[in-house]
């Protein structure tokens, strides 16, 4: 091997070996950092472009529709949220003996009238939010069912996704059950509900809908920058969800 060649090849593993060091070096100050650090993650490019509201195929032939604002200027069987670009770790935890204010006002989530007293969108920069109604716009009663979809998971983001449902002015939090990072792993994460199975956020149902009666929805969708797995393991995953409303009976004695 020529002096040169010999040269060359020190010179490459002496930049390699800066590079790792960098990279070492960087690791260190980033897995130092505070669980609660506010930091971006990717929400397959936007943390609700992907999230959807719709009626099933069955439910818009009963009669089910939506509208996104009281006036009811305009019917739709499918709603899509806006984007949000900066979807940073919040808490829904303020005010209580769960947080201890240390990272200010900045990062919590408004209480329920800041958002079901706005139709539409009313996201900010780090949670969606989205007030919308489901009528019963057909001829007949019906029972209907309303569930939140988990589609899709990356790097585990799930664990620490939060999911505020309002339906008629009732609201319920729910979340992953703690993990093994958790205090009390198996329990409920505080302030919330479990998530209704494996692939779904929650579910419910409605009985006895009658012709034009509504339901006023709010959604409020953000990661627990409090939960134990809202760490930079989850940089750059993300969920998918829709919510879904279905017909389970039509109340209608010639059928």
């Amino acid at each position: 091997m020529s002096q040169k060649t010999k040269l060359a090849i020190h010179i490459v593993n002496a930049s390699k070996a800066a590079k790792i060091a960098k990279a070492s070096r960087l690791g260190i100050v980033v897995s130092s950092v505070l669980i609660f650090l506010i930091f971006a993650v990717s929400y397959y490019g936007t943390m609700v472009g992907n999230f959807t509201f719709s009626v099933d195929g069955m439910a818009r032939e009963a009669g089910i529709s939506m509208y996104e604002y009281a006036d009811r200027i305009e019917y739709k069987t499918r709603i899509v949220s806006d984007k949000v670009e900066d979807n940073q770790g919040m808490t829904g935890l303020c005010g209580t003996e769960y947080y201890d204010g240390s990272q200010g006002e900045g990062v919590c989530i408004p209480g329920d009238e800041h958002f079901v007293n706005t139709d539409g969108p009313n996201n900010a920069e780090s949670y969606i939010a989205h007030t919308f109604y489901v009528e019963n716009a057909g001829d007949y009663k019906l029972d209907i069912s309303a569930s939140v979809n988990i589609l899709a998971s990356t790097k585990g983001a799930e664990e620490s996704l939060r999911v505020r449902v309002i339906i008629n002015g009732v609201g319920v939090t729910y979340a992953k059950v703690q993990s093994e990072k958790g205090e009390s792993p198996g329990e409920f994460e505080p302030l919330t509900e479990s998530f209704y199975s494996i692939d779904k956020v929650m579910y419910r149902e409605y009985l006895e809908v009658e012709p034009e009666e509504t339901l006023k929805v709010t959604i409020i969708v953000w990661y627990e920058g409090v939960d134990a797995d809202h760490t930079n393991a989850i940089f750059g995953g993300g969920v998918k969800l829709d919510m879904k409303f279905s017909v389970i009976k039509v109340y209608d004695d010639e059928l």
